[in-house]
């Protein structure tokens, strides 16, 4: 459609990676699919990592984003080895992008918490809230990791918009 920019949003995780499609046309920001990629514990990590980048292959196939937000690693001391697996699935993520010839732009969870709902420490439940008013859309956030990914894609078209 003309005049209307498609992102597609990650909430990269590697059992429950989130994804959103945003469609952003003439100011106005409209839900088009929002889902979750889920994987097995009691998979490999190459089984895991390869189930979400041919999911988001084929999220990208499907609908045909223009742009992808992704949210960046965040990651204390303690946490280190979460944030190295959320690594590796963001990496699949940038990679099935990249192989598509998207431009990828990264968020810190913070930053798009704090453009979406007005807090940098907003909880889940307030994203969740803070995107179906967003969104005009009580049912299109009711996964958190699908309310992360349009917050992250919303984020984007917030600071595109500036």
């Amino acid at each position: 459609m003309a005049n209307t920019l498609r992102i597609l949003g990650v909430d990269p995780g590697l059992s429950n990676t989130g994804y959103a499609i945003l469609d952003v046309r003439l100011e106005k920001w409209i839900a088009v699919e929002g889902g979750v990629i889920r994987t097995k514990s009691s998979d490999s990590l190459e089984i895991r990592l390869s189930i979400i980048y041919k999911a988001i292959r084929q999220v990208i196939n499907e609908f045909t984003p223009m742009e992808v937000a992704i949210e960046d690693l965040h990651s204390r001391v303690r946490f280190a080895r979460t944030a190295i697996l959320m690594g590796h699935a963001r990496g699949v993520v940038v990679m099935a992008a990249g192989e598509a010839s998207l431009v990828v732009s990264n968020y810190q969870p913070t930053k798009a918490k704090n453009l979406v709902t007005g807090s940098g420490r907003a909880d889940k439940e307030q994203i969740k809230r803070a995107v179906a008013m967003h969104l005009d859309n009580d049912q299109i956030s009711k996964n958190e990791h699908v309310a992360d990914a349009f917050s992250v894609a919303l984020c984007h078209a917030m600071v595109r918009e500036k």
